[in-house]
């Protein structure tokens, strides 16, 4: 069985697009290379397509979109970013941690951001 008939199963013909580029991309290499190129394990993309993933949906969304859509977000910092980087920049600015002065940057302005998900 491919992915797409794993999705059309699971989400039927109103599949969200970034869910059908997920599928087309585990079919057109593998479920493993997939998972590495959006940074999550092979289990949690399973999980994604058949839709019974239990976690945020929507930082998993920016991870594909950003990989497999390329689509970006504006940064007040960086620019023009590729969504899956946005959100791996604002899973960082939540660590304590200050290594250099672009993490720090960085930290600043995710916490400011809209897209910041997280409650203050």
């Amino acid at each position: 069985m491919s992915k797409m008939d794993i999705v059309r199963e699971a989400w039927g013909i109103a599949a969200p697009d970034w869910i059908v580029a997920l599928a087309r991309a585990c079919d057109a290499t593998s479920q493993n290379k997939t998972a590495e190129r959006v940074g999550y394990s092979a289990s949690t993309v399973s999980s994604v397509l058949k839709g019974t993933y239990g976690g945020d949906m929507r930082t998993v969304e920016d991870h594909v979109r950003g990989v497999f859509l390329s689509e970006t977000v504006r940064c007040p910092v960086l620019g023009a970013l590729p969504k899956n980087k946005c959100a791996t920049w604002r899973k960082r600015a939540r660590s304590p941690e200050l290594i250099n002065t672009l993490r720090t940057t960085m930290r600043r302005a995710c916490l400011e951001c809209p897209r910041n998900r997280e409650d203050k």
